[in-house]
């Protein structure tokens, strides 16, 4: 059976990632940390059973991280997440795949036992989601294409998990939930990144 991982990304730039964090740290320490969540990404990601495709959201880099013989890179399509989403499960359910699996790196507890897991769970479940501690959620998971799902909402407010599992319900098809994790995206989020990465601190008048 053939498993499509698809993992979201944006482009590493700064002041272009982690904005809400880069309120209280700086947007030079907050891509520090978004290029660490990329690593580590990479790292639980690269032997995975499982074809992988890396969306990124405004160009696809010559040079990068990421392998081009484990990862095929490709450019997101739509207006919003939901429709950029939407456009890149449809495509790898068009190539023939059984099992797909979407994550975003912003979670440094995810692991590739965690995703083994949740595609394992596709044999027994209709979507599997991954929530965030902020109303979100860090991966989607289904096992045949179901367009209901994507229909009438962006994804990219606090309410993104309600909205998805509220979806689900409405479908009458069977999810399971997988163990919530932290979104990096406030200073109180970092936990032992913050002496890990080796932040700076900011100047009081700029933190304020």
């Amino acid at each position: 059976m053939r498993n499509a991982l698809l993992i979201f990304i944006k482009n590493p730039a700064l002041g272009k990632v982690k904005t809400r964090l880069a309120k209280s740290i700086g947007d030079l320490n907050a891509l520090k940390v978004y290029q660490h969540l990329l690593d580590h990404t990479m790292e639980i990601t690269y032997e995975l059973d499982a074809d992988k495709f890396l969306y990124y959201d405004e160009f696809i880099p010559t040079k990068d991280i990421w392998p081009a013989s484990a990862y095929q890179k490709e450019l997101q399509k739509g207006e919003h997440l939901g429709e950029k989403m939407n456009t890149a499960f449809t495509q790898v359910f068009d190539e023939g795949f059984k099992k797909v699996l979407m994550i975003m790196p912003d979670c440094p507890k995810m692991s590739d036992s965690l995703i083994d897991r949740a595609f394992k769970l596709l044999d027994s479940n209709d979507f599997v989601v991954g929530p965030t501690n902020d109303g979100g959620f860090y991966l989607l998971g289904m096992n045949k294409y179901n367009p209901d799902f994507f229909a009438e909402t962006t994804y990219e407010t606090a309410t993104s998990l309600e909205h998805a599992l509220k979806t689900i319900n409405a479908t009458g098809k069977k999810h399971f939930l997988m163990p919530e994790l932290i979104d990096v995206d406030m200073e109180e989020d970092l936990g032992a990144l913050k002496k890990m990465l080796k932040l700076e601190e900011l100047p009081e008048k700029l933190a304020e």
